[in-house]
């Protein structure tokens, strides 16, 4: 019982997490558009993205993905890459 309370607590994290700096780009996206239609693709983007990764979430996908040790070390190097990307582009 602690470990799916344990393991529902970080899937939590793991998802509100990132919705503060989506939220920040997507408020960024409707100040900087003249009209809505210019920052309609971001919003629908967002709006898609989260449904999918709720689903994912909901449906037990962690579970399949980290079951595999092989798969779960190419999430974590496909994340380290990402932030690294990420960080040179900001830099």
């Amino acid at each position: 019982m602690l470990s799916a309370v344990i393991h529902g607590f970080i899937l939590a994290i793991g998802l509100i997490l990132p919705l503060g700096a989506q939220n920040i780009f997507i408020f960024n996206q409707g100040a900087r558009a003249p009209r809505i239609t210019g920052a309609l693709a971001a919003i629908i983007a967002a709006a898609f993205s989260d449904t999918l990764l709720i689903f994912l979430a909901v449906s037990g996908a962690s579970l399949l993905l980290f079951s595999d040790p092989r798969v779960q070390r190419l999430i974590m190097a496909g994340g380290v890459l990402f932030l690294i990307w990420i960080g040179f582009s900001i830099w």
